[in-house]
């Protein structure tokens, strides 16, 4: 077969192949490759689902019977975590942050349900950990007296430095390892769901500002489908957006009116 026949995968911004219809129909057939992944050949205007470029016939959506109730729909599913992502906000605004740490280990842990090999958790973990050993550190710093002298030498204060030094990688690791965590759920997602007939569009900018909250209206999203059958209206996205330009702009206004309160006073 002519290379110029032969069909390319997308995933994940990359592609793979190219291969031969053959061997891609034994994958699919065999679930290593899902039916809704993106293909392209030579002559394509663009990329389209595999199985419309192999003319395979998918399964239409199971319709729900009379007085069959809705959580019977997609059924093969595990179940997402479903609370809203706005009273998670509300309620880390008051526990601070609490509830919104625990409930990423609620997101990995349906993760893993979907995809075993995730590693969503143990990233979580390592980055809990850190957190009380980058405190122990800053009390060193609180509690290193080596600066309340009139001359301190500088040994004491390399010693000082030294301890803001490891606070801020360890405070840096924490950070890193739970991106990883949040970026590697967002993976698992787009990669496992089009095998049950639902592709999620999860942005990486919006992820990487809003992290489990953006996260979490995904997850809701799934849950909707998952019961109803309903894809529209989508994830949300923008809201997360206008909420912020709000915030940016509420704190502009606050600085400015503060600057101009101040130097009107010392023009007094």
């Amino acid at each position: 077969m002519a290379d110029e026949s032969k069909i390319w995968v997308g995933r994940n911004d990359e592609r793979f192949g190219p291969y031969d219809e053959a061997t891609l129909r034994a994958w699919i057939a065999e679930g290593k490759v899902e039916a809704t992944a993106m293909g392209w050949r030579e002559g394509m205007a663009d990329w389209q689902p595999l199985h419309m470029i192999l003319g395979i016939a998918m399964p239409p959506p199971m319709a729900r019977a009379p007085g069959m109730p809705a959580a019977a729909l997609n059924n093969d599913l595990p179940p997402p975590p479903d609370m809203h992502w706005a009273l998670i906000f509300v309620i880390d605004l008051f526990v601070g942050g609490l509830m919104g740490l625990i409930w990423q280990f609620v997101q990995a842990s349906w993760i893993k349900k979907i995809d075993p090999a995730s590693k969503a958790t143990m990233w979580l973990v390592i980055s809990v950990c850190l957190l009380p050993v980058t405190w122990f550190v800053m009390m060193g710093v609180v509690l290193n007296r080596s600066l309340d002298t009139p001359d301190p030498g500088l040994g004491a204060i390399m010693g000082v430095m030294s301890y803001f030094g490891l606070f801020f990688l360890l405070g840096l690791a924490m950070i890193v390892f739970r991106y990883v965590a949040m970026f590697s759920m967002a993976r698992s997602m787009r990669e496992k769901l089009p095998a049950y007939g639902l592709v999620p569009d999860i942005g990486n900018v919006t992820l990487f500002f809003f992290t489990h909250y953006y996260l979490q209206g995904q997850m809701s999203w799934v849950a909707r489908w998952r019961t109803t059958g309903q894809v529209n209206p989508p994830a949300p996205k923008g809201v997360f957006w206008i909420l912020m330009a709000v915030w940016v702009g509420f704190a502009f206004l606050v600085a400015m009116a503060t600057m101009l309160a101040v130097f009107g006073s010392q023009g007094h």
